[in-house]
């Protein structure tokens, strides 16, 4: 159901006006994984993952990613704390490794005092610096892929 989620969604912005290459995408956790996918089936002009899982083993209905690697359609800035358990350091670097194959440019930050959800200010593991630093590389990175 997501890509039936993302296919109405892009062409929501379309109706509106707003071409694909205009586009960028941004999530965290789950939505981390889904704006990858996002990425791997869209030409859009941008893409950020803050931690998104199933690097290796697909959840949520998604292959894994390690997998859509080769079909990265845009940019892809993927953000991950080395503390995170559930995303182990092993599968950071072979997903960092398959989307430098990728024909758009990519970009993998590994942060390492950061847990999972490292971003949400609202959890225990929110890690200031890294949130920030993360934040600060997501807008540049939207900035210089979107206009």
């Amino acid at each position: 159901g997501m890509e039936a989620d993302l296919d109405a969604t892009f062409a929501h912005l379309a109706d509106a006006g707003f071409e694909m290459g205009r586009i960028g995408v941004v999530g965290f956790c789950m939505g981390g994984s889904v704006s990858y996918l996002a990425a791997a089936r869209y030409p859009l002009g941008a893409a950020v993952s803050f931690y998104g899982g199933g690097i290796g083993q697909g959840r949520f209905g998604i292959p894994p990613l390690v997998d859509l690697a080769p079909q990265l359609e845009c940019p892809w800035l993927g953000l991950f704390g080395d503390l995170d358990a559930s995303i182990p350091i092993n599968e950071v670097e072979g997903l960092e490794a398959a989307a430098a194959k990728a024909t758009p440019p990519t970009q993998v930050v590994r942060y390492p005092e950061a847990n999972h959800g490292f971003h949400c200010d609202a959890r225990d593991s929110y890690h200031e610096p890294s949130a920030k630093d993360g934040w600060s590389r997501t807008l540049t990175f939207l900035g210089s892929h979107l206009g």
